[in-house]
């Protein structure tokens, strides 16, 4: 059923009667009349988990499975680390840019597309990629959520995905069971509903059945099947403990971000609180002990520092016993411990479990082992391959999750992909077009390429070289032209 189908039963013009398959899907798909084949190993496993025997026993047949990993909550307050948000918030800005429709394919955005790239894409084919355009612009149909609007949607489901690595929406369908529209849930909430009895002796769970169920304060809201909810996974692990569940960045670099944190207490506690001192003030005098203690408190009250910090030791010494006072340095300082190189250290080590480079959260360092500037790669460069690394595949997952759950159910034929990645800026295609012009094309033949009028004179090649071994020959041509001119 193609999308003006969809439509026409949405507002009640149709009917769901429409039975047409193409021939090759049909040769693709396996007989009707048969089951679907299974395979023999075990997805999931029901024992495997702490917690299995209680839930067995538990009321509710649909209570979730435990999330497998670090909390939803824990994840979330790691997020909050300012160079974590940092490197999130860059990501999503990043995505935003492509929430915008690229329709000839040119610049950053998205393009709904025909599959089969060799087909020429008829009339109808043309209304119903505007009409798929303007359902993803406003996430399907407006009245499920008016303010709801495609970029919207990305940057929640990038920031779900980037903290959770389980970027959740779900899919809205009419009572016809068409897709009506999509919108994004809160991905803590989500969870693998739990096992039946069934699934739990096939080691696998039934593909019509109770996939999901959102919970809130520990009590099951609603339940959703497998086409009613995207579970967007990044990073899947095949391990059957985990199955199901992603692996979150920000479990992988718990170790790299407690370094972070240790470092910037202990140099935070300089500034508020600890032994290390400024110096030692001895005050050599014969005072009266009560009297010496109310003027070492009155000293204190003008110069503590801040927060009651780097407090300067006041002791008494007797002059007539030639008492003396020695510093001692009881602490090391930050340079003798490379604080600098420590924390730079694992701020590299942090940008490279999320696949991004520092440059782009602020952080700009060299290339490690290189002591030459000349050698070494400029910003621009590292921030292209970063997103190479980082922004790409991220999109590629967004790009397979919308196309599965969204644009395939709407007409199986077109696809979306996003756009402008693989684009040549301008300023680096003219640099390559002047090149041309001074290598091997003339100035006419680029200025065509640019749909633009010859010039006279612009069969050239702006090549010394290549001026000078044609010069000669167009000489001997044209006088050759002006001795066949003259009469004999």
């Amino acid at each position: 059923m193609n999308i003006f189908q969809r439509v026409a039963t949405w507002v009640g013009l149709g009917n769901n009667n429409s039975d047409y398959i193409p021939d090759d899907l049909i040769k693709a798909l396996p007989p009707p009349d048969k089951d679907a084949p299974e395979p023999g190993a075990i997805q999931v496993a029901a024992t495997d988990i702490a917690n299995s025997y209680m839930m067995a026993n538990a009321t509710d047949e649909n209570m979730p499975e435990s999330h497998r990993g670090l909390d939803y909550n824990q994840l979330k307050a790691m997020s909050r680390m300012p160079l974590i948000a940092a490197i999130i918030q860059t990501r999503i800005n990043q995505i935003a840019e492509f929430a915008k429709p690229s329709q000839e394919g040119d610049d950053i955005g998205f393009q709904i597309r025909l599959k089969d790239r060799a087909a020429i894409p008829s009339d109808d084919d043309l209304l119903t990629i505007q009409q798929i355009y303007d359902f993803m612009l406003s996430c399907g149909d407006n009245r499920i959520d008016f303010e709801s609007n495609f970029e919207a949607f990305l940057r929640m489901l990038v920031r779900d995905s980037l903290t959770y690595d389980q970027a959740c929406f779900e899919v809205v369908r009419s009572r016809s069971g068409n897709v009506a529209g999509f919108m994004n849930v809160d991905s803590s909430t989500i969870r693998r509903a739990k096992m039946s009895e069934q699934e739990r002796e096939k080691g696998r769970r039934d593909p019509e059945g109770i996939h999901f169920v959102q919970v809130h304060q520990n009590k099951v809201k609603a339940q959703f099947g497998a086409k009613d909810m995207c579970f967007g996974i990044r990073r899947p692990r095949s391990e059957i403990r985990f199955k199901g569940y992603g692996f979150p960045e920000l479990e992988e670099s718990i170790g790299v971000m407690t370094n972070l944190l240790n470092a910037e207490i202990y140099n935070a506690s300089n500034f508020t609180n600890g032994i290390s001192v400024s110096g030692i003030v001895a005050v050599k005098t014969k005072m009266n002990p009560q009297l010496f203690r109310a003027f070492r408190r009155e000293f204190y009250a003008m110069l503590s520092g801040a927060h009651n910090s780097k407090k300067t030791p006041l002791i008494q010494l007797d002059p007539d016993n030639n008492e003396d006072l020695k510093a001692l340095n009881l602490s090391q300082s930050n340079a003798e411990m490379e604080f600098e190189k420590w924390i730079n250290y694992n701020i590299r080590q942090l940008c490279a479990i999320f696949q991004i480079d520092p440059a782009e959260v602020g952080f700009s360092f060299g290339d490690v082992g290189v002591k030459s500037t000349l050698n070494q790669r400029g910003p621009v460069e590292k921030v292209l391959m970063s997103k190479e690394k980082g922004l790409r595949p991220l999109l590629r997952a967004i790009e397979s999750w919308l196309n599965k759950y969204v644009v395939n159910e709407l007409d199986e034929r077109f696809e979306l992909v996003f756009t402008g990645m693989d684009v040549t800026p301008v300023e680096k295609q003219l640099e390559m077009d002047i090149k041309k012009v001074g290598a091997f094309m003339t100035v006419n033949e680029m200025r065509a390429a640019y749909d633009m009028e010859p010039l006279p004179g612009g069969d050239v090649i702006l090549n010394q070289v290549a001026a000078a071994a044609i010069m000669p020959a167009a000489v001997s041509a044209g006088n050759k032209e002006s001795d066949d001119a003259q009469p004999k």
